[in-house]
Order: C-alpha cells, then sequence, then structure tokens
C-alpha cells in the first residue's frame, strides 16, 4: 500500500491527515504500508516517528553553513532523483519521493490522501481508492463557487477510482446522490475512536456549569441559532455558561451575544494539551453538537470517551453513528426544540445520567481503529 503526502502537507493537524495516520499505524501486520513522506510539520506523523522539517538538511549540512555546502545539498538530493536541471533549487523532498515511488511501481495499490490528481499519471494501470470525508462543497452551494478547487478535484478524481471509501452511510448516499456514483463502487469505513488512556482530572476546569461547543462554527455549524436557543437557558440557570473552543469569536458573533447581555456568559478558550481537552468534555453538563450536516463527528467519540452527555441535533449522519446513546434536538433556522431537550437532561437525576453514560460508553465500543483498518485492508486485498 502507498499513501501520499497530500493531507500531511495540508495540516499540521486536523481530521484528515489524522483519520490516514490512524489508518497508517493500526493496518493489519500482513499488510505492507508506506506513507511517501521524508519529513513533515504534522504532528500525528510525529508522533509515530517521521522526521521534522529540515532534519535532513540539518543532517547533511552538520554544522557547516558554508554557501558550497549548501549548493552541495541541492545538487545532491535533485541529481539523486534525477532533477539535473534543478541543481540550484532546494529539494522538495516529499513530492520528489512520492514521484519516485509511484513510477518504482513496487505497490499493489495507491491511496491517495485528498483529491489532487496529479501523481495519477504516474501509476499507469494500478487500482487506486480515494477516501470522502463529506459532500459539503458540493451540497452548499450557496456557500462554495462551483469553481471551488476541491469541488473541481473531486470531480475530476473520483470518477477515474478504482474504489471509493465513504466514512458513514449518509456520505455514501450523498455521493451515490450527487455524483453518481454506483453503490457497489463504496465500501463505508467508519473513523474509529482514540485509544489512547484517558484519566479525568479530580477538579473541574472552571468553578462554574458549562455547555461544551467544540470546533468551527460558520454557517452550516448552526451556531447562531444554538447562542439563540442558550439565551433563555442561560438566564434560566444563574450559574450555566457556554464554553467554546477554536478560534476567537467574530465580530458578528460578539455582536449576536452582546446584544443578549450575554458577553460574560459565552468563552472562548484555546485547548493546550489532550488531557486539557478531554477534561473539558468531562467535566461539561453536555456537549452540544448543533451542526447541520457532518460527513461523520469525532467529537462524539470524543466526549463517549470522556463519559460527557452528548446532545445532537437529528440531521445527517448524527443518528448513524450515535444510535440511541445520544439526547437529540431539533434545530434550524426557523424551529427548535434545543431548550426543552437540554432541560430534560439538565434535571436526569444520578441513576438516569448514568443510563445514558452507560448507552455511550457501549456505543463507543463499534468504533476502533484497528476494526477500520481491517476494513479498509479487506477492500486493499480485492482490489489487489
Amino acid at each position: 500500500m502507498l499513501y501520499d503526502s497530500q493531507a500531511f502537507d495540508m495540516q499540521t493537524h486536523g481530521g484528515v491527515s489524522r483519520c490516514f495516520a490512524e489508518l497508517y499505524s493500526h493496518m493489519p501486520k500482513d499488510v505492507d504500508a508506506q506513507i511517501a513522506v521524508v519529513e513533515t510539520n504534522n504532528v500525528y506523523l510525529q508522533n509515530l516517528g517521521f522526521k521534522k522539517p529540515g532534519d535532513t538538511y540539518q543532517t547533511f549540512m552538520n554544522g557547516s553553513r558554508s554557501k558550497w555546502r549548501r549548493m552541495k545539498y541541492k545538487l545532491h538530493y535533485n541529481f539523486m532523483y534525477g532533477r539535473y536541471r534543478q541543481w540550484d533549487r532546494m529539494p522538495n523532498l516529499n513530492q520528489l519521493e512520492q514521484e519516485r515511488l509511484l513510477r518504482e511501481q513496487d505497490y499493489d495499490v495507491f491511496h491517495p490522501t485528498f483529491f489532487g490528481d496529479a501523481n495519477l499519471a504516474l501509476i499507469g494501470e494500478k487500482p487506486f481508492v480515494v477516501t470522502v470525508h463529506d459532500m459539503i462543497p458540493e451540497i452548499y452551494t450557496k456557500y462554495y463557487q462551483a469553481n471551488d478547487p476541491q469541488i473541481l478535484q473531486k470531480k475530476a478524481i473520483i470518477p477515474k477510482a478504482t474504489h471509493l471509501v465513504a466514512v458513514s452511510e449518509q456520505t455514501k448516499k450523498d455521493l451515490m446522490r450527487i455524483m453518481n456514483i454506483p453503490e457497489q463502487k463504496i465500501t463505508v469505513v467508519y473513523h474509529g475512536a482514540d485509544e489512547s488512556p484517558y484519566i479525568p482530572s479530580a477538579d473541574s476546569p472552571y468553578d462554574f456549569e458549562y455547555i461544551l461547543y467544540v470546533g468551527e462554527r460558520h454557517f452550516y455549524k448552526n451556531f447562531i441559532f444554538f447562542c439563540r436557543d442558550c439565551m433563555p437557558i442561560l438566564k434560566r440557570h444563574k450559574n450555566l455558561k457556554v464554553i467554546c473552543t477554536g478560534v476567537p469569536f467574530t465580530w458578528e458573533e460578539n455582536y449576536f451575544i452582546a446584544v443578549f447581555g450575554m458577553e460574560d456568559r459565552f468563552i472562548q478558550t484555546f485547548v493546550q494539551s489532550d488531557q486539557e481537552f478531554m477534561d473539558l468534555y468531562h467535566h461539561a453538563v453536555a456537549f452540544v453538537y448543533p451542526s447541520e450536516y457532518e460527513g461523520f463527528g469525532i467529537p462524539i467519540l470524543e466526549a463517549y470517551k470522556a463519559d460527557c452527555p452528548v446532545m445532537l441535533n437529528r440531521r445527517s449522519c448524527f443518528p448513524e453513528i450515535a444510535g440511541d446513546a445520544a439526547v437529540y434536538f431539533n434545530l434550524d433556522a426557523y424551529e427548535s426544540d434545543f431548550e426543552e431537550q437540554f432541560e430534560t437532561l439538565y434535571h436526569l437525576d444520578g441513576n438516569e445520567r448514568e443510563a445514558l453514560l452507560v448507552k455511550q460508553r457501549e456505543r463507543l465500543k463499534r468504533y476502533s481503529w484497528t476494526k477500520s483498518a481491517q476494513q479498509l485492508a479487506d477492500v486493499y486485498r480485492k482490489l489487489a
């Protein structure tokens, strides 16, 4: 198996590159997998022992900073990869390495990690697999131009793929509906749950109760509608606030919150470590996912692992992923029962809350990177 470097060159961290790093590291022993990466900024690959950017250069220079030795570095790596006309350019080692591996043809199946098709000319008749995480740009056409690079790349590479992997039945249906892909050409492979141990910190990071919102907040995420429905809840529960991870609030978000006089009840925070992130989940009254559409929804599994009650908008893949292990609400621009459903969860007694958490723990057992990697390996074996 050969993976290219696209996702890892695009992201230092993030869902797509994390997915491939997890699948690669959990691949069955009878599958020889290789990622065409020499050095990388991606934290997941670095955790697997891949070199950091510049390591190759630093090793070659060996403390010497002379212009001659720098030129020798360029000559050595460009000539090694057959780039004789680029002797004076700093080599792109990842790109050169993946081109070398593709040309050598010493692999059975190629799996590009994103939708760029620049390397397809080098694979000849070899089968290749493409993973589709969602169809957001194709569904939300009022927010994405028809010539959006991702849309164009998908149109170019998906029909050519030997086989497609979708991360949920919802994504599979969207692929079939939007791009007319035959059902037999798509296999669903769910994401896995992080299997590293987690021991909750005894103390909550805050001295007040809070609802937790995780991740991005733009258009289809329904963040403003979620804020709207939180206002009467926050007025009723004076010791309750909303914690939001991610980037600082936008001007529009701050204005909306200020109109209701709730500036001190919505808090944005940067998370510094996995322990801090999981503790945010663990000590929350609830994790709320109001999004209108997701391809899968990894934060659901994170909340499950942290023993945090989960509230989900009854949309897209959420019922598929969570089953009965969540409290559901309906939320859009026109109607919502979020307030009612939150109050129901908030007033659960100890036994009722524990019953929900037991369901979540059982549901979490369905999602394992080992299982996901085995299912993906089955796809590879059939193609090879």
